[in-house]
């Protein structure tokens, strides 16, 4: 047991049994991972005297006899270090302190996004009942923290945690937005100049910026704008994809190579797009060919899509947890066209609070909570079904770990040797 005197310099996950954030320890310097009882509303900056138990980040050994383990050891104490967080502190008394670093200039700005973001997901949680403020606010800024166990699991069962988070998917969307609207502050020049596109990609830059502030960072978004940010300087339109993706790994492997090498979201992210750089376009011609009179074409680009994500994501989560949902495709044909639609509706909920338009708020309220019932009827009635979620034995997951390569090596020979046909 311990006292000392932290200053918190992350953002704060509340929950309804505690907090947990960032601290740095003001006499040594050192970081922790602290969690507290929810009884204070602290934010970042907040300086605070404690008491509580200091311990190291256990490491959990493999036990091979067990057929109820999974293959995978989660590297707690290096995913940590990726934080430069190296002991945990469970706190059991909290109170202010008097005895606090003044916070330095980037520090303030951080602190003034933080805010912000907390009065945007009171206005969300405000307009809408949970658990869709949960979701509302969770993809425009807050993340899955405002979700309960219980709904949490559901997605999880039906293979959707990727929505309730804050990713490179929320990122990307805003890019999208973000650059289809200098596109039309520019609409005069109809060839750009290396300066105007320069200044058309820092503007870019400063909005992704200003959005992993307001969301409070965290591993996946600072992931997605960091290689955002090395595809806008590094690359062109035409370089290829894989070697584009293959070098922002690389640098980012440099920046942090415990980011890169022991985070389980990274290695997703990962198999997720180097699945869908390799793999979408030959299942969506294959599906052309052969699905074209029972499928619309933007509901084979989802299927697609959502396919070829999972040609090295299955496998991976197989490996990681011992389960996968048989209702992952069914599941995000269905819900991922509505996350774009939820995000916007959000925002006009936002915009509509802000400016006092009643009319804009009320609809987008009234037309998003329409969305949301359909997504979680989905997302409960999907988690319900009978083999749904899979759960299997060490010996299990070997098998299908196997089978599955043996599977993939045969189909990637056979069809590298046949030139798929254009979609044209």
């Amino acid at each position: 047991v311990v006292k000392t005197n932290l200053q918190i310099d992350s953002d704060v996950a509340h929950s309804v049994d505690r907090s947990v954030f960032f601290a740095r320890d003001i006499p040594s310097s050192e970081r922790y991972k602290v969690t507290t009882p929810p009884l204070l509303q602290l934010v970042f900056g907040d300086c605070i005297d404690v008491s509580g138990t200091v311990s190291i980040p256990e490491v959990n050994k493999k036990d091979y006899k067990d057929e109820t383990s999974t293959l995978y050891r989660f590297p707690y104490r290096e995913y940590l270090a990726k934080d430069d967080v190296y002991k945990l502190i469970r706190v059991k008394n909290t109170t202010y302190s008097r005895e606090c670093i003044p916070l330095a200039h980037y520090q303030k700005i951080e602190l003034f996004f933080m805010k912000q973001k907390e009065r945007l997901t009171n206005i969300l949680l405000r307009e809408y009942e949970q658990p869709y403020a949960g979701l509302v606010a969770g993809v425009l800024v807050a993340g899955k923290g405002l979700m309960d166990k219980k709904t949490l699991d559901m997605f999880k069962r039906t293979s959707l945690s990727h929505v309730v988070v804050l990713s490179g998917t929320n990122v990307s969307i805003v890019i999208l937005c973000v650059t289809k609207i200098i596109e039309i502050l520019f609409f005069w020049k109809k060839e750009n100049s290396f300066y105007i596109e320069c200044l058309q990609k820092g503007m870019v830059l400063i909005c992704i910026w200003m959005f992993v502030l307001l969301t409070g960072g965290g591993a996946p978004i600072y992931r997605a704008a960091a290689s955002a940010f090395v595809g806008m300087i590094l690359f062109k339109d035409k370089t290829s994809q894989v070697y584009a993706l293959t070098i922002t790994v690389f640098v980012l492997t440099i920046i942090n190579p415990f980011q890169t090498l022991y985070d389980p979201s990274f290695h997703l992210t990962c198999c997720a797009t180097y699945g869908l750089i390799l793999f979408s376009k030959p299942i969506q011609v294959w599906m052309h060919l052969y699905m074209s009179k029972v499928l619309p074409r933007w509901l084979q680009e989802i299927v697609a899509v959502t396919l070829a994500t999972q040609v090295f994501v299955f496998p991976y989560l197989v490996y990681m947890t011992g389960s996968f949902s048989s209702m992952f495709l069914v599941s995000n044909m269905l819900v991922l066209p509505m996350i774009p639609m939820i995000m916007f509706l959000g925002f006009l909920t936002l915009v509509g609070s802000a400016t006092g338009f009643e009319l804009l708020l009320d609809a987008s309220v009234w037309v998003n909570n329409l969305l949301l019932k359909f997504v979680f009827r989905i997302v409960k009635t999907l988690s319900q079904v009978p083999y749904g979620y899979i759960q299997m034995k060490t010996s299990t997951s070997i098998f299908v770990l196997v089978s599955y390569s043996i599977l993939l090596t045969i189909i990637i020979y056979y069809t590298s040797r046949r030139r798929p046909p254009s979609l044209c």
